[in-house]
């Protein structure tokens, strides 16, 4: 690098110390120039992760994640081989302490990024042992940061201590792996906890926003010796759904109703004994028999047969609850067939669509059996499986055991 320095009028001269403080200046801003090329282009980068994060919502685990540059989704491996030199892959690591092995959860793919992560389980010894996908959550809330949202029990955790971190391998090459943090990893306790009520409550609907690819699937009259099975293909299918049940159904079958809760669907009230017009204290009832059951207060209301006026609606409301009619009915409570069920309920959905069907209150076999095509048709739609309150932008409460 050639410098000179000028002399002459009106200029002062430049004793030779401070030339050499000037050019020794010169050349470190020089070599900041060439780091700095060889930081965003060269073979060894600048790390790609600055913060990660992992938490709990309700019944939900989210993993957060923020980097230094937009992440291609796209580009990742869902399923990643991560001992090979070019493998792209960002994945949450996962240890549950005083177990050995570990879990992999892992964004990416070229379809459904935004829908699915990629679960991996690693023995001791390091060999993977199983490959799966989950639904899940994968939301970009600003354009350098990912979260995902799923239920822990989805990728076969329990509540416990577990260590994590964070894995990156984002550019293919084979010294620009990264982790968060750089060695060992953080600590983080799932914790049990169990549904207690929702929010929302008072008015009257019959769908949910049309501006969105949600259904809300709603099963009447139970709970009955056919909830286990349709909880079983709602588990299966990875959807969830709204249960209005009858108040004096409920004795005897608290389990079934749990388990409602426990797989992330919603309970709701139906009356005490399918009364039409029903008055406060016969929702009040039922809701006290829900309660005693699973400890969770309804917040939704739907009236039997869809009959309902003014007074109704109040009396609800007196109790905490919104009335939910519903704009989709299959009338599979007259036994059509399987066939019939199913062709009438993918036929009429709409974006917001909410869709009648039971769980009880005779033979509800053909229901049953048309349920997993239901969900397997309307998500190759494009739509999204919510509960009625999450439907209506309304939430869960949950509070931890004991």
């Amino acid at each position: 690098m050639d410098i000179s320095f000028v002399s002459g009028p009106g200029v002062q001269p430049i004793s030779a110390i401070r030339k050499i403080l000037c050019t020794a200046a010169l050349a470190a801003l020089a070599l900041g120039a060439l780091a700095s090329t060889t930081a965003s282009g060269g073979s060894t980068p600048s790390p790609d992760m600055v913060r990660a994060d992992l938490s709990q919502a309700g019944h939900l685990l989210v993993l957060e994640v923020r980097t230094a540059a937009p992440v291609p989704l796209a580009r990742l491996a869902r399923q990643p081989a991560v001992r090979r030199a070019g493998a792209r892959y960002l994945c949450f690591s996962l240890r549950r302490l005083r177990r050995r092995g570990q879990r992999r959860l892992c964004l990416g793919g070229a379809r459904g990024a935004h829908r699915r992560v990629g679960l991996e389980l690693v023995n001791a010894a390091g060999k993977t042992v199983r490959k799966t996908t989950l639904r899940a959550r994968v939301k970009r809330p600003k354009p350098r940061t990912l979260v995902i949202a799923l239920p822990p029990e989805s990728a076969g955790m329990q509540p416990h201590r577990y260590r994590w971190r964070v894995l990156e391998n984002r550019r293919g090459c084979r010294r620009c792996r990264e982790s968060y943090p750089k060695r060992g990893g953080r600590l983080f306790r799932l914790r049990p906890v169990r549904a207690v009520g929702c929010t929302g409550g008072g008015g009257l609907v019959h769908n949910g926003p049309r501006d969105r690819k949600a259904v809300a699937l709603t099963f009447d009259d139970g709970p009955s010796s056919y909830t286990e099975g349709f909880l079983d293909v709602l588990r299966r299918t990875g959807a969830h759904a709204t249960f209005f049940e009858i108040g004096q159904e409920v004795p005897g079958r608290a389990d079934a109703m749990r388990r409602i809760l426990r797989d992330g669907n919603e309970i709701a009230n139906h009356t005490t004994h399918h009364d039409e017009l029903p008055g406060y204290w016969d929702l009040a009832a039922t809701n006290a028999l829900i309660r005693d059951a699973t400890g969770f207060q309804p917040c939704l209301f739907r009236p039997p047969g869809g009959a309902v006026n003014s007074a109704v609606v109040a009396a609800a409301a007196r109790a905490g609850m919104t009335t939910v009619i519903w704009d989709v009915d299959p009338t599979d409570w007259s036994n059509p067939g399987s066939g019939a069920v199913y062709s009438r309920v993918v036929g009429a959905v709409r974006p917001g669509s909410i869709v009648v069907m039971h769980d009880g209150g005779g033979n509800r076999s053909g229901t049953l059996a048309a349920l997993p095509r239901i969900v397997r048709t309307l998500r190759s739609r494009g739509y999204r499986f919510a509960t009625v309150s999450q439907l209506l932008g309304h939430r869960l409460i949950y509070r931890p055991y004991g």
